[in-house]
């Protein structure tokens, strides 16, 4: 029995404009799932992402995803993947035995301008 379900909407950018030029850099992103709890499994059942416009770009769930205790999945947009723009999102839905269990789920996007790197992280809301 499941008594913890949840979906999150998680915000992935895959590009953006870097200057008044409308210079578009393109971004790696990580989705990255983290079962806090040190004592149960977290279940995945869900991970779709979106584009912009809100159309499905592909599921990454084909049957369901157990992450043991204090574990962590990755999935990773490409950087040059445009496909998602910058507005895209993922969509997970979990789900544990018990009500304690705090996953973590967000997402990072690295990418470079000339010689310079930059990084920065986008956190998971509750959608349910």
């Amino acid at each position: 029995q499941q008594n913890y379900k949840d979906v999150v909407y998680v915000p992935i950018y895959t590009d953006k404009y870097a200057n008044q030029t409308d210079q578009k850099v393109l971004l790696s992103a990580t989705l990255s799932i983290r079962n806090t709890s040190e004592i149960d499994s977290l279940f995945i059942s869900r991970i779709d992402y979106f584009d912009t416009g809100g159309n499905i770009v592909r599921s990454y769930v084909e049957n369901l995803i157990s992450l043991p205790p204090m574990a962590t999945i990755n999935y990773v947009i490409e950087k040059d993947d445009d496909t998602g723009g910058p507005g895209a999102n993922f969509i997970v839905e979990q789900s544990a035995e018990h009500e304690n269990v705090k996953p973590i789920i967000q997402a990072v996007m690295v990418s470079h301008i000339g010689n310079k790197s930059f990084a920065f992280s986008t956190d998971g809301y509750s959608v349910k």
